[in-house]
């Protein structure tokens, strides 16, 4: 119980270091795909990354792994105050497990950009993730090494109606979703 009280302390800094969240991520547990399937809602730790910013302009709200070739993870606001699962990062992606830093753990693999979300269990409810790969555009994921972190919290529901894309190999329509 420890890292949730760690990870509880780093929630509430204005400010977190690389360093307190690689000590975090290093003594969570990995967590498997399958046990993640579920919408998450996400955020960020202000670390100095530029990611982070990127992500509030997005207006991200989380995550949704509907089974593991079929993750959805840019799920943002739009103008008319409903979610939509976004193609900001070319497409969406699925989920496998890869090691990262001694452990194997699920991973967010997106489709259209070389990034990868490596994922621990904080609890059932609650996972921390560490984003790696290469450049998006001119911008590097890992400036002078470091990376950005999330969280996601489970829920049970989305609060607004979520219009979701298909990729074009399986259609061409939107899906509206219910609550």
């Amino acid at each position: 119980m420890i890292s949730r009280e760690y990870f509880d302390q780093l929630m509430c800094q204005d400010a977190t270091t690389e360093g307190e969240l690689l000590t975090l991520f290093d003594m969570l547990e990995p967590v498997a795909c399958e046990d993640i399937l579920s919408r998450w809602r996400g955020g960020g730790f202000n670390t100095g990354h530029w990611l982070l910013p990127a992500l509030v302009k997005l207006r991200w709200f989380g995550k949704w792994f509907v089974s593991p070739s079929d993750a959805k993870p840019m799920v943002c606001w739009d103008d008319t105050g409903a979610l939509s699962s976004s193609q900001a990062m070319n497409g969406e992606a699925s989920l496998a497990m890869m090691a990262f830093r001694g452990k194997i753990s699920a991973t967010v693999v997106y489709d259209g950009v070389p990034m990868f979300g490596h994922l621990r269990r904080v609890d059932d409810e609650t996972l921390l993730g560490a984003v790696s790969g290469k450049a998006i555009g001119s911008a590097e994921l890992l400036p002078d090494g470091k990376h950005q972190f999330f969280f996601l919290d489970r829920i049970s529901a989305w609060p607004a109606p979520l219009t979701v894309h298909q990729s074009p190999a399986s259609a061409s329509a939107t899906i509206h979703c219910a609550l």
